[in-house]
């Protein structure tokens, strides 16, 4: 991990000391969460489209395919399991390059899912028990987050990026926080 990220500070830096004003960027970039793919198991898809120098807007797709998350469900240790995030955002840059800046996001996550809760039942002896149910759920949050992006070669970017929103509708089936951290490497075109 370590010599990952040496060689990333480095091939940063490189990247940074380059002249900002021959790179010539498209109005598109499609994106893949490396992040998400590897700690979580889950698949992260972004569009992002540049309005202006400032502004862009972008939907990402978010969907889990992690064998240990579903393993944690199904042992007790989640309480939700989340099948899919569809995220449209809106970004602002806070810096005048467009080659490296730090940016702001406002995002509404719809997102689908399976939460597990102990429900009590009677009997036909009018005897008591408990039993877990699974059910699904879906809801809408909003949120926020900031970032950092960069690109390398002209056309290859990468931004990394944390921040979180809240469900707003089924708090007591969908998981209260939304998280919305990654580390995208995209194309621009």
């Amino acid at each position: 991990m370590k010599k990952i990220a040496f060689l990333f500070l480095i091939s940063s830096q490189w990247f940074w000391a380059q002249d900002q004003n021959k790179f010539d960027l498209g109005k598109n970039e499609i994106k893949f969460d490396v992040v998400s793919l590897v700690a979580l198991g889950k698949i992260h898809i972004s569009y992002e489209r540049f309005l202006s120098d400032d502004f862009s807007i972008g939907i990402s797709g978010n969907f889990n395919e992690s064998s240990s998350l579903k393993d944690d469900f199904n042992r007790g240790k989640s309480r939700t399991l989340e099948d899919y995030q569809i995220i449209p955002f809106v970004r602002y840059s806070l810096s005048k390059s467009q080659i490296r800046y730090y940016f702001v996001e406002v995002f509404v996550s719809a997102n689908q899912g399976t939460y597990r809760e102990l429900k009590r039942f009677t009997n036909e002896n009018n005897q008591g028990y408990y039993q877990s149910v699974d059910q699904s759920y879906s809801d809408y949050a909003i949120g926020a987050a900031v970032g950092h992006k960069f690109y390398i070669k002209e056309k290859i970017g990468v931004d990394i990026f944390v921040g979180m929103g809240k469900n707003l509708f089924q708090n007591d089936q969908s998981p209260e926080i939304v998280s919305r951290v990654g580390l995208n490497i995209g194309y621009r075109f």
